[in-house]
This record gives C-alpha cells, structure tokens and sequence, in this order.
C-alpha cells in the first residue's frame, strides 16, 4: 500500500502521518512517499511506524541525510527498510549524481508535480526512467512510475518495463474500489515485465 505524506509546505497538500500508517491493518507492504521539505526528520517516525518502504524527494534539502536514516533505521529495528528516491518531472537527472552513491533501493519516477497541478505525462516519466537506468547501469535499483495511472493508461506505464506502478485516483475515486483494483492489476499482469508490482495509493 502506497502512503502519500505531505507536509503542506514542500507540496501544497496536508495528508495523514506515522500514526496512519501504523495504525491500517494490512498483509500489504507499507510503501511511504514523504514530499515533505525535510524528510531526515520523519524517517525514525515512519520506520517505527512499520514503513516497508520510505521514498524521500530528490528535490528535498535533506534528501541526502533521509536516505542515510533510512539505511540507519532499518539496521536498528533489524529488518529491511528499502531506501527510495523520488524524483519530480522537471528535475535534471544529471543532478541526481550525489544521491546515486549508495544506490537508493528504489527509484519512483513521477510523471506529473503536485505543485503545479499540471497533468501527468506518462510518456515523458517513461523516457526519463528508461534515461535514468543508462545513467544507474549496470546498478539498476527497482524502478517505479507514479501519477495518472489508470485503467486507459496502464499500457503506457508499463511501455518502459517498471517494477512498480502506483495508482491511487482510479482505485479509490471508482464506484467499486475493490473492482478497480481487480482490473488494474490484471491489465498491469498483461504488460508488466516479470516480477514487477502494482500498488495501491492510500492516503
């Protein structure tokens, strides 16, 4: 299950914190997206919350420290933590350099920024994914696409082979939730390479 965080600062949205996250009853893996302005902060709230994953923003001034806490917390609480990157359309991937070195476990490309609210582009997040894996190679961490995701554009997510999808809107703005889900992931299974994974959106 994948948590949005916002802080309402580095995005201009307000969601649910460690407590949230803690307290939804899930089998799922709990997949936390912090776009907050200082992600060093939240990561021992979130890991003792029981964060499988936590995603902090390349964009963040203490992404560097974020990811390094990650590492820390999972060799505290013994138990793995996965360490992930996200990274907002307009950002430079040759920017991306300091924080590639430990490679983060994880790469969330987004395909739209919340902060302007201007629509996703798949095509475009598809591209920069497929440059990023050139730049990381032969290194290759798991690679996630996240925004606009839906049941039309599912084919288009996949086109660049990512492990992971996320999408959030066309599952829980649905009728039938659960359906939705059902439908998205067995289109996701038709295109998906191998192994790969769909997530829910939560929060």
């Amino acid at each position: 299950v994948h948590f949005d965080v916002m802080d309402g600062v580095f995005v201009p949205q307000i969601t649910a914190g460690p407590g949230f996250v803690k307290a939804l009853e899930t089998d799922m893996l709990r997949d936390v997206h912090l776009m907050v302005a200082d992600p060093a902060a939240q990561i021992d709230a979130f890991a003792e919350a029981g964060a499988d994953i936590l995603t902090v923003h390349a964009e963040a001034p203490t992404a560097r420290a974020a990811l390094d806490a990650v590492r820390a917390a999972s060799d505290r609480l013994g138990r793995p933590i996965l360490a992930g990157l996200a990274v907002m359309p307009g950002t430079p991937l040759d920017s991306l350099a300091p924080l590639l070195d430990p490679m983060p476990d994880l790469i969330l490309m987004l395909a739209l920024d919340p902060r302007d609210g201007a629509p996703a582009d798949l095509a475009q997040a598809g591209a920069r994914l497929t440059a990023l894996e050139e730049i990381v190679a032969p290194h290759r961490p798991l690679m996630a696409i996240d925004g606009g995701v839906t049941l039309d554009t599912i084919a288009e997510a996949a086109a660049p082979e990512p492990d992971m999808i996320v999408s959030g809107s066309a599952i829980f703005r649905a009728p039938d939730p659960a359906a939705a889900f059902a439908a998205l992931s067995r289109t996701w299974a038709d295109h998906a390479r191998p192994f790969a994974t769909a997530e829910t959106e939560h929060a």
